[in-house]
């Protein structure tokens, strides 16, 4: 039974929408990564590696995604105050409204927010090699981006194009942080034999 709800979570984290399984290229099987294997394919990418943030253990990962706050790939949203912001107009809507979300960001005062769902209980889960990062001052609008390496060109299409987009932001004059908010299964997790069998991993 643990079994079965290991695995459904996983899959659970990976796909923010149905949709996504009809258009997914490249996809792999997950294997574990360290930081260093996690820069060096950003940087292969032309994304800045000083943003990255990482779960601290296989616990975090697990208790974001019981907290609804883990698809992959997606963006998950927060205001200067730290609340969760919603892209969604509806709950059926997924990752493909990102996009014009964030083309859109001039109106993110009116979008849907929720208090209990914070920016500081998210970062409470994450680690970065980037000492600072997760102690920078709120911008009016931040961001995290959900990537996996094995997401193949899903990477491309979704979390790096939102990247690039909240970059142009940036140069309008739009006070938003973004950090690249890697899923993968680290190393120093030190996770057991049986976990790592659990999710299918060598």
């Amino acid at each position: 039974m643990r079994k079965v709800f290991v695995f459904f979570l996983l899959l659970q984290s990976l796909f923010s929408c149905k949709l996504v399984l009809k258009t997914i290229k490249g996809i792999k099987d997950p294997k574990i990564e360290t930081s260093a294997t996690s820069r060096k394919y950003l940087y292969k990418n032309d994304m800045d590696t000083t943003r990255i943030v990482y779960f601290k253990n296989l616990q975090s990962f697990v208790s974001a995604s019981k907290k609804k706050m883990l698809t992959i790939p997606n963006a998950i949203f927060f205001d200067k105050r730290g609340n969760f912001v919603d892209y969604r107009k509806s709950t059926t809507d997924c990752n493909a409204k990102v996009h014009d979300f964030i083309e859109e960001l001039t109106n993110f005062s009116e979008a849907k927010k929720d208090s209990t769902r914070t920016m500081a209980q998210l970062k409470q889960l994450l680690a970065s090699s980037n000492s600072n990062i997760l102690s920078e001052q709120y911008a009016d609008i931040n961001v995290f981006i959900t990537w996996v390496q094995y997401a193949g060109a899903l990477n491309k299409e979704k979390a790096f194009d939102w990247v690039k987009l909240l970059e142009e932001a940036k140069q309008k004059g739009i006070s938003v942080n973004y950090y690249l908010l890697n899923c993968d299964f680290q190393e120093n997790w030190n996770m057991t034999k049986e976990q790592k069998e659990d999710l299918g991993l060598n």
